[in-house]
């Protein structure tokens, strides 16, 4: 059997791919960590398939955010200054978005500076 990416897979499945590594939705769970980092301009992600976006929508970029950050599932958010939302689980691939204002942001896990409720100076818990 031939083995096939998960990063390209169309559609069927809403979920991160494989290789993002099978912990990686636990570790989105641990939204006080999670932050947004540049990841394009001028493009969307082109997942195609039967189900290319976990959520699209006119929402606020506030509330786009808060949701890609709820939804474990979601690893990419694109942001339009019209107000369009779109949330992946994967951006394989991209094209240019129709609407020049595009910006994708990918969800990424950062290490919490506090352990055991000691925090790093300058960090509240």
């Amino acid at each position: 059997m031939k083995h096939r990416s998960s990063r390209t897979a169309g559609g069927g499945t809403i979920g991160l791919p494989l290789e993002m590594g099978w912990g990686a939705s636990w570790l989105f769970a641990d939204e006080a960590n999670v932050e947004y980092r540049a990841f394009s301009s001028g493009k969307f992600c082109a997942n195609g398939g039967k189900v290319p976006f976990i959520v699209e929508g006119l929402f606020e970029p506030e509330e786009c955010v808060m949701r890609c950050t709820a939804a474990h599932n979601c690893a990419f958010a694109t942001l339009y200054s019209n107000g369009w939302c779109q949330l992946g689980s994967k951006c394989a691939a991209e094209a240019e978005a129709g609407d020049a204002s595009s910006v994708t942001y990918a969800k990424v896990h950062v290490k919490s500076a506090c352990v055991d409720g000691t925090c790093a100076a300058g960090v509240k818990p």
